[in-house]
């Protein structure tokens, strides 16, 4: 699932992202840098994750699909989806689980 930031209506200078029941109550929150020399190869794991990309474009790949992301996307990782990112310039993102 993308949220895509472009797509979603601002309120009172807010930007909410509604988000599936899944996700759950955070534990982890990290800022991310991507470059062409440090792809964030695709994985899984058991927990949910979500993905704000803050700058930059990449390609993000979700159980074999690739799709385009863009600042202002948020990206819902659902357990056990394989998931990665890279990009040909720069992406800074936040994860949060």
């Amino acid at each position: 699932m993308i949220l895509r930031g472009r797509d979603l209506p601002e309120e009172n200078r807010r930007k909410p992202y509604p988000l599936p029941k899944e996700c759950g109550v955070l534990q982890h929150f990290v800022q991310r840098v991507t470059l062409p020399d440090n792809p964030f190869e695709p994985h899984r794991h058991e927990g949910a994750e979500l993905w704000y990309i803050q700058d930059g474009e990449a390609i993000l790949t979700l159980d074999g699909d690739e799709h385009r992301v863009e600042s202002g996307d948020l990206i819902v990782l659902l357990p056990n989806v394989e998931h990665g990112l890279r990009t040909d310039s720069r992406v800074t993102w936040i994860c949060m689980a």
